[in-house]
């Protein structure tokens, strides 16, 4: 898997991750979208780094 493909992957699975602990929570959605979107970003350049 190239680290591109492993980035983008990482990141939708953390993003989808961070929609479902925001709900559990009582954010709300907008919040909820914004934490996803920074969770995701984060997680897609550490595996770039990698």
């Amino acid at each position: 898997m190239s680290r591109n493909t492993a980035a983008a992957v990482t990141g939708m699975i953390v993003r989808s991750l961070a929609k479902r602990w925001a709900d559990a929570n009582g954010l709300s959605r907008e919040q909820g979208m914004l934490l996803a979107w920074a969770a995701g970003a984060l997680a897609s350049v550490a595996v770039m780094r990698m």
